[in-house]
Formats: structure tokens, sequence, C-alpha cells
């Protein structure tokens, strides 16, 4: 349980930069289906470093799974448990939006990301 945690974490942080950094309005506004705009994203330090971070969560993604395919109870529907838990990520992500983008949420937006976090609460009751 300890190491699926720890991987979930991993998994969060490294989705949340991830996002974040390609997030920002300055990097991704314009007419990016203009071929110099979007060699320009493409080679800004900003989505180079953003991709290396997704690499870094697709792999905490498989050590997750992993984690759960050693839960005999568990390995059977590892790849959907680990989907679902992948999804507190989206919480991390509002969180530093708001902090680094200056981005705001509805209420509506506040209430989903609460039944994310509902549903997985409901989730970690398997364990």
């Amino acid at each position: 349980m300890a190491v699926f945690l720890f991987w979930l974490i991993v998994f969060c942080i490294s989705n949340m930069i991830s996002i974040t950094l390609v997030g920002e309005r300055s990097l991704i506004s314009g007419n990016l289906l203009n071929l110099h705009n979007l060699f320009k994203l493409v080679t800004h330090w900003k989505f180079i470093v953003a991709m290396l971070f997704a690499i870094f969560s697709r792999l905490s993604f498989i050590m997750i799974n992993n984690s759960l395919l050693k839960i005999p109870r568990l390995a059977l529907a590892s790849t959907t448990i680990t989907t679902f838990a992948t999804l507190i990520s989206l919480v991390f992500v509002m969180i530093a939006n708001y902090y680094y983008l200056g981005e705001r949420f509805s209420f509506q937006q506040l209430a989903g990301a609460g039944v994310v976090v509902f549903g997985i609460i409901l989730m970690a009751k398997e364990f």
C-alpha cells in the first residue's frame, strides 16, 4: 500500500507540473496550426520540461499499476483502479493552476473536483 501511495503522489506531482507548465497563456496562445508558431512552442524550454514530466508521469502510472498487481484482490482490475486513482492529479492541477496561472473556478468545477475526490475515497475503501 505504501508503494502504491508513493507512486500515486509521484504521478500527481509530475502530472501537475507537466500540465501547469504548458498551461501558460503566452505559451499556448496564437495559431498553433501555423508551423512557425508550433515550432516555437515545441522548442520552448517549458514545453520540453513539461514533456519530460509527462513521460515521468506515464512511467509512474505503470509503477502504480504494478504495485496493484501485487495485491491479489486488486490484480484483476489494476489498470482500471490505477486510472481512477490517478484522477486525483486533476485536483492537484486545479490547485497549481489557481496559484501559478491565476485561474479561477466556478462552483460547478469545484463540485466536480469534490466528486472526483469522493469517488477516490470510495475506491480506497477497497484497500
